[in-house]
């Protein structure tokens, strides 16, 4: 029978963060956790737990809800973006469950009732460290590319690292904004190609009469204007990665002529008579359902089983919560970066993080980057902290705004750019992101409606 001693969690080396007003149960965890081997350090406040995050990055934070300078729930979104691999617990009292559950939603790991039982914290920390270790080898090897540390991109993600090595085709899905061409990025650093070209073709940007012109290539005098010998995108990503983006809006002439480069690795230019050998690896996605485009006969079942291979799906930034606080400080610090910005970037109170994840990012990681960067030109030098009522006049829904049409709110002195992206957002909302209906309600057409969304 195993003896109890060798029961035990083991904490070796862990750096623990433990923050709680009442030094009897602060003495308890402490002792507890440094028994078992963890290098456990013992605050009793906000203020005090944020000048130890300062110096040191510690493995995971279990902060008590209710404390004598405010709520440990303040320091979640300062940890989980100054550690974004990071483990954060709370601890609560009866009866406050539903702030707790509002910490989970936010990138919590777990929370504990009091009185915590010192052994099952130390248990729970032994697994979910474990597991942290994975999601932060994944984040770490992947963060060139991307960041992220939502539990839904990791698991999203965890085969990228082998679909890299793999020769075989990848096809990426997701909504429009979602960073699919940062991942195809990813897939070809991370390959044995990385050294070669890579190659990108927004197959929705062309006009369908190019688009073969432009994939295969053409020989000089094959059509007016033609006037010299021209190699096209496959041949310009010979040994290395051809990304087609928008792939679902490849016309059917151009899936039939993608379909035989695939099958015999030969590209044919147009008004060309002999073939061209190429070793592209070949990197597609798409916002579209393509299974239901085939079943519409508007995209061949045999392209789709040739090409979704080894399929990724991303999600929409509204099913990454954990991830919205750690973007956005990225890409304000990125934006304050290039504006020179003396000192570093204001952080985001919790009411502001609160106000970012209420908002339904239908323009998901793009439409985050584009606001942070609107924001940054918004704030005054010297600013220490970023509160909701900043992001208010740049959110829907925000605090002074006038009227205009039917439930659209427009902030008073906003830009023509920006009206419009509200009314998208609108129109989005109102059709369940369904974006033929909010064409429709928006009176123009999909693929207009579709760039817009790729430029905002």
């Amino acid at each position: 029978m195993e003896s109890t001693e060798e029961a035990l969690p083991r904490l070796n080396g862990l750096k623990i963060l433990v923050v709680d007003d009442d030094a009897a149960i602060l003495r308890s965890l402490k002792r507890v956790l440094a028994g078992l081997g963890a290098e456990v350090t013992g605050v009793g406040g906000v203020r005090e737990a944020r000048l130890s995050l300062s110096v040191a990055r510690p493995d995971a934070v279990l902060a008590d809800l209710q404390l004598k300078d405010g709520s440990g729930l303040d320091l979640l979104p300062d940890y989980l973006a100054e550690c974004p691999r990071g483990t954060f617990y709370m601890i609560t009292g009866h009866g406050s469950v539903d702030n707790a559950v509002r910490a989970l939603r936010r990138g919590a790991r777990h929370y504990f009732e009091k009185p915590v039982d010192p052994l099952a914290l130390a248990r729970r920390l032994e697994s979910d460290l474990a597991g942290a270790r994975e999601r932060g080898d994944l984040a770490e090897t992947l963060a060139p590319y991307l960041t992220f540390c939502d539990a839904a991109m990791v698991e999203a993600l965890r085969d990228a690292p082998r679909f890299a090595r793999s020769r075989e085709p990848v096809m990426i899905q997701g909504e429009t904004g979602t960073g699919k061409e940062l991942v195809a990025h990813a897939l070809h650093g991370l390959s044995l190609r990385a050294n070669g070209p890579f190659v990108a073709v927004n197959c929705g940007a062309i006009p369908d009469s190019m688009l073969e012109a432009e994939l295969f290539g053409y020989e000089k005098g094959a059509f007016t204007g033609a006037s010299r010998q021209h190699r096209g995108r496959f041949e310009q990503a010979d040994g290395g990665t051809l990304f087609l983006d928008e792939i679902g809006e490849m016309p059917a002439a151009a899936q039939v002529a993608l379909l035989r480069v695939l099958e015999e690795g030969v590209v044919h230019r147009v008004g060309g008579e002999r073939g061209v050998a190429v070793d592209a690896r070949i990197v597609a996605a798409t916002h579209r359902a393509l299974e239901e485009r085939v079943h519409a006969g508007l995209f061949r079942q045999d392209l789709l089983y040739r090409l979704n291979v080894l399929p990724i799906e991303l999600p929409a930034l509204r099913e990454r919560p954990a991830d919205i606080a750690l973007l956005a400080r990225h890409f304000l610090e990125n934006s304050l970066r290039d504006m020179e910005w003396p000192g570093s970037a204001p952080v985001f109170r919790p009411e502001a993080i609160a106000r970012l994840e209420a908002h339904a990012w239908p323009g998901n990681v793009r439409e985050l980057r584009n606001l942070m960067a609107r924001l940054a030109v918004r704030l005054p030098e010297g600013l220490r902290e970023i509160g909701a009522e900043l992001l208010a006049p740049l959110l829907p829904g925000g605090k002074g705004r006038a009227s205009c049409g039917e439930g659209v709110l427009i902030p008073r002195g906003t830009t023509l750019a920006d009206a419009e992206w509200l009314l998208i957002d609108a129109a989005l909302k109102d059709s369940g992101y369904h974006r033929g209906k909010a064409a429709r309600q928006l009176g123009i057409g999909e693929r207009t409606l579709r760039r817009k969304l790729n430029d905002a």
